[in-house]
This record gives structure tokens, C-alpha cells and sequence, in this order.
């Protein structure tokens, strides 16, 4: 018995690891969903969010609130990025940092500020295949 379980870790720890189905690098494409407020008294808002994540830097939209922005490009790599925002059109914060992290085909969003009172969170889902 000993031998069959020292043959079978053997073997685990020697084979090379197999990717995970459905994982993929984060690319460059459209992301959509609904994104939550919170503040230090509970829920604050819900608003809908779409995400262009492009080779260099992004640009969001908030269409419920009736805001714009641009995203400029902190960090990337295979799975997340981090963006400075900055509203360009309506009458939402500006300055905010957005760190997206893609997990299992989902893009887990995360909005902060300091000195806001406020952070926010969403699961994005792309609009269309991504690359």
C-alpha cells in the first residue's frame, strides 16, 4: 500500500501541471455588469458598468449614473489590470483606482478610493468573446 501511494505522488509531482479548462489570459475586450456601493453605513448604490479593457489603456462607462471616463494603465499582466480612472462626463468621482482580476472567465472589479467614504465591487461578464 505504501508503494502505491508513494508511486501516485511520485507521479502527481513529475507530470506537468495541465491548464485548468476555460482559463484564459485576460485580453482586450468589453466587459458588462452591475456594479455595488459601499460605505462604512451598509449598501449605498447599484449602477450598471461596461469596461473596455484595450492593448495599452481602457475607457469605462457608467450608463445608469450617465458617466464616462478614461482609464490609464498602472499594471497588467495575464490576469488582472489596474487602472487610474478619470471621469470625463458626468458627475461621478474621479481619481478612483480600478483593479480587475479575470477568474473563470469573470472579471472581479474593484473600485477605491481614499478619502471617499465609499468603495465599490462587480462581476463583469464580456460582451463578446475575448481575446
Amino acid at each position: 500500500m505504501r508503494t502505491v501511494i508513494l508511486a501516485a505522488l511520485v507521479i502527481l509531482t513529475v507530470t506537468p501541471a495541465m491548464a485548468q479548462p476555460g482559463h484564459r489570459k485576460l485580453g482586450t475586450g468589453e466587459w458588462r455588469g452591475t456594479g455595488l456601493q459601499v460605505g462604512p453605513t451598509g449598501v449605498q448604490s447599484t449602477w450598471t458598468i461596461e469596461l473596455t479593457i484595450g492593448a495599452r489603456n481602457g475607457a469605462i462607462s457608467y450608463p445608469s449614473l450617465g458617466c464616462k471616463g478614461e482609464l490609464e494603465l498602472v499594471l497588467r499582466n495575464d490576469s488582472q489590470v489596474e487602472y487610474v480612472e478619470t471621469i470625463t462626463e458626468g458627475n461621478c468621482f474621479t481619481g478612483g483606482r480600478i483593479s480587475a482580476i479575470l477568474e473563470n472567465g469573470r472579471l472581479f472589479w474593484f473600485w477605491t478610493k481614499p478619502g471617499s467614504g465609499a468603495d465599490a465591487s462587480a462581476v463583469l461578464y464580456p460582451s463578446e468573446q475575448i481575446s
